[in-house]
C-alpha cells in the first residue's frame, strides 16, 4: 500500500516515535526534502501539538517564524484550563520525582514549585504521598495560571498551597520543583536565577527538561492553544551551571514519554528529556 503526499506531514512528526530512521534520510534529499518541509510546515500549523520546527538563536527570532493562526506564549487565559485532568493522576514521568520527593513532603518544609501551572502537582501528587500539616506548597507561574489555581485552591479549601509570581520568592524554600517549565522560561539563566538567592533550595528536582549533546539552541513548538519559543540546552553546560552555584548532581533520567525530534535538524534532535536530582552542597 503506497503513502498518500497529505500522510507525510504525520510522518515526519511521528518519526521519532516510531524509530524511522529513514525519514531523516529523506529528508536530506534535496528535491523530496523540500517538498516534505512544505507538507510539514502545514501539518505544524495545524492540529500537531507538542511538534516542534526549526532552530534558531533566539526566543525572538523563533517567535517571528510562527503561524498567526493562534497566539505566540503562555499569557492566554486558555493554558490556564488546560490539564485539569493532570490534578487527578500521575504520569509515567512523575515517578522518579516521587522517588526523591516523597519523603520530603512527609517534613514541614516549603516547596517552590517552578512552573507549576495551576497547581497540579499538588493535587495529583497528594493522592499518592501522605502531605505534613506544616508543608507549603507554593505555585510560581504566569498571572493567568495563578489567579485560575488560586480560584481552585478556593474552591476546594485547600490552605497548604499558595501563588506567586515571583522566582524571588524562592528564596529561603527547601525544594524546587520545576516539571516541563525551565526551558520556556527566556531569561535569566537557572544558574543566575539561583545565586541570586540568598538562601537556595537545599534540592533541586527538574523534570522533563528538553537537553541535548549539541549546542544550545531555540526552537518552536506547537503547544496547543499557542505556539511558544523553547530552549534546547547542552545537557553538560546546563549541569556544570548549576553545580558552580554550590549543587551536586545526586540523579538523572530518561523520559522516553517525550521525544525531542526536530525534523531537517537532526543535530539539534534528542531521544527523550530528561529529568535531574541536585542536592546543595553543605
Amino acid at each position: 500500500m503506497g503513502i498518500h503526499c497529505r500522510d507525510w506531514g504525520s510522518l515526519i512528526n511521528d518519526g521519532a516515535k516510531s524509530g524511522m530512521d529513514w525519514i531523516s534520510r529523506l529528508e536530506t534529499w534535496p528535491l523530496l526534502g523540500s517538498v516534505l518541509e512544505r507538507l510539514y510546515e502545514r501539518r505544524f500549523a495545524g492540529g500537531a501539538y507538542g511538534s516542534f520546527r526549526g532552530v534558531f538563536s533566539s526566543f525572538d527570532e523563533a517567535g517571528r517564524t510562527a503561524p498567526h493562526n493562534k497566539p505566540l506564549g503562555f499569557a492566554t487565559e486558555d493554558y490556564a484550563k488546560e490539564f485539569a485532568d493532570r490534578r487527578s493522576r500521575i504520569f509515567s514521568f512523575d515517578y522518579p520525582v516521587l522517588f526523591w520527593l516523597a519523603p520530603l513532603l512527609r517534613n514541614p518544609i516549603k516547596l517552590f514549585d517552578y512552573g507549576g501551572h495551576c497547581g497540579t502537582h499538588f493535587y495529583a501528587y497528594s493522592r499518592y504521598v501522605k502531605f505534613s500539616p506544616g508543608l507549603q506548597w507554593v505555585v510560581c507561574d504566569l498571572p493567568e495560571m495563578t489567579r485560575h489555581g488560586a480560584q481552585i485552591a478556593k474552591e476546594q479549601g485547600e490552605a497548604q498551597i499558595g501563588f506567586t509570581n515571583r522566582f524571588e520568592d524562592s528564596d529561603g524554600a527547601d525544594v524546587l520543583l520545576a516539571a516541563g517549565s525551565l526551558q520556556y522560561v527566556e531569561s535569566p539563566p537557572f544558574s543566575t536565577a539561583l545565586a541570586r538567592l540568598k538562601s537556595p533550595p537545599q534540592h533541586v528536582l527538574i523534570n522533563k527538561l528538553s537537553l541535548h549533546e549539541g549546542r544550545s539552541v531555540v526552537t518552536l513548538q506547537n503547544g496547543g492553544v499557542a505556539y511558544h519559543p523553547m530552549y534546547i540546552f547542552n545537557r553538560r553546560e546546563f549541569i556544570d551551571s548549576i553545580c558552580a552555584v554550590g549543587y551536586e548532581l545526586i540523579d538523572s533520567w530518561a523520559v522516553p514519554s517525550h521525544s525531542g525530534r526536530i525534523p531537517f535538524h537532526p543535530e539539534a534532535s534528542f531521544p527523550a528529556h530528561s529529568g535531574l536530582y541536585l542536592r546543595f552542597r553543605a
